[in-house]
């Protein structure tokens, strides 16, 4: 299909083009601008503003098999109808589809009720106050011969972007994780390359007057989020709570209570009916060690296969500290590779063969994370090989909360990790202490 995306220059836009054209569709983007824009992989480009609904005239051709409005709303609600008319009056009596973007803040605040579907009354917060009624017009296109559908993303991450980006600029600039409202406040998340396969899967097979939750995972509780935003910050504090009217002088009123807003809303409809499969890593994980937190790569290209390498080294090197954290001998041992490793403990101490490994393991890992452990993050990736990768690790010891141990010394892991079967393992690996 020939789609005509609003919103295609921005964070969701991108996604969503990228996902569109591998998936066999041409991306037709709505731009203020006819400056072309290289290496955005669109078909074409049309020139019009959905803050002004008149410039849209004549961007819907004949041509254009689909529609995707992603671009943010005006604030004026009368304008944003009037986007709406001038997007679908030339789809009516065809059948093709208009696909509008809304949001799961649309349901307000959930309460006791858990995983709440498509089917739940809507009672917006204030800054998404007349959304409703926006879902409501572009629904009834359905009588007009539009197949009208409304998608509602969660908190959208990934790609370094979205709202926890926010969170992770705030623990740096504060020095400490923060999180808004009460403890118990929850976010029904969604990472931006699961939600534009839902976009795509929307265009190409959702029925006429449907509306789909865009969540991959319902209630992720907040604190957890700001924890992790810490981490990515690499601020390694307890995350503390910011009242809502402290929050609003930083954000304004109406986004402080949207970041306070406890939510748990259930994707699980378009899973079922639209076979869409949301597999990212969740929100927590993509912070702690995803795309939050850069990794220098040397020795391979950019692109894809290489990101999704080095995705692997660093769940690889979570794996560690989890086990290492949790005092999981077993799973620790499964880092390594079978024949030959090596490794070098802190305290120079030499380890060679799995047998021997294995053993100094078993003896020593029980009760060691009783007062003090480690978090690990990946700093440094160089591919000697396309299967051989040397890789540098920051090991900060912290205690049992996660909080930093100051009078101890980092240590700077050296992993040579070799790929077997299709997963990276420790070859050779040495910790040394890092002194000032």
């Amino acid at each position: 299909m020939k789609v005509l995306l609003t919103g295609a220059t921005g964070y969701i836009g991108s996604a969503v083009t990228e996902h569109l054209a591998a998936a066999g569709h041409q991306v037709v983007a709505l731009t203020r601008s006819a400056e072309p824009q290289p290496g955005r992989g669109w078909h074409a480009q049309v020139v019009g503003d959905t803050a002004d609904p008149a410039s849209l005239a004549g961007a819907v051709t004949p041509e254009i098999d689909a529609v995707i409005h992603l671009a943010p709303p005006s604030g004026d609600a009368d304008v944003d109808i009037a986007v709406i008319e001038a997007l679908t009056t030339p789809l009516r009596g065809t059948g093709r589809p208009f696909v509008y973007t809304s949001g799961v803040w649309v349901l307000g605040a959930t309460g006791e009720a858990q995983e709440v579907g498509e089917d739940a009354p809507t009672d917006p917060i204030d800054i998404v106050g007349y959304r409703p009624r926006i879902e409501r017009r572009v629904l009834a296109e359905t009588a007009e011969g539009v197949r009208a559908v409304v998608v509602r993303p969660g908190i959208v991450y990934g790609r370094g972007g979205g709202i926890p980006a926010i969170l992770v600029d705030r623990a740096r600039l504060q020095g400490a994780p923060e999180y808004y409202g009460e403890e118990g406040v929850r976010w029904p998340t969604v990472h931006v390359d699961d939600l534009a396969e839902l976009f795509v899967a929307a265009v190409e097979r959702a029925e006429a007057g449907t509306v789909w939750h865009g969540v991959g995972e319902s209630a992720v509780p907040v604190r957890d989020l700001a924890r992790a935003a810490g981490r990515a910050a690499g601020v390694l504090a307890a995350p503390r709570a910011v009242p809502v009217e402290q929050a609003a002088e930083a954000f304004g009123a109406l986004f402080a209570d949207a970041l306070a807003l406890d939510q748990s809303v259930s994707g699980a409809a378009a899973v079922t009916a639209l076979g869409w499969r949301p597999v990212r890593p969740g929100a927590v994980a993509e912070l702690m060690s995803g795309s939050y937190r850069p990794v220098e790569v040397f020795g391979a290209p950019d692109g894809p296969e290489t990101d999704a390498e080095v995705a692997a080294i660093r769940r690889l090197v979570a794996e560690v500290e989890h086990a290492q954290q949790n005092e999981l001998a077993d799973r620790f041992l499964g880092v390594f590779r079978q024949e030959d490793p090596v490794w070098t403990t802190g305290h120079g101490r030499r380890l060679s063969g799995f047998e021997e490994i294995a053993t100094f393991t078993r003896k020593v890992l029980p009760g060691a994370a009783a007062e003090a452990t480690a978090v690990y993050d990946v700093e440094r990736v160089l591919f000697l090989r396309p299967d051989v990768a040397a890789v540098n690790v920051r090991q900060q010891p912290v205690r049992p909360d996660g909080t930093r141990i100051t009078d101890r010394p980092e240590g700077r892991p050296f992993y040579v990790l070799v790929k077997e079967d299709g997963a990276w393992r420790i070859g050779a690996a040495q910790n040394t202490i890092a002194v000032d």
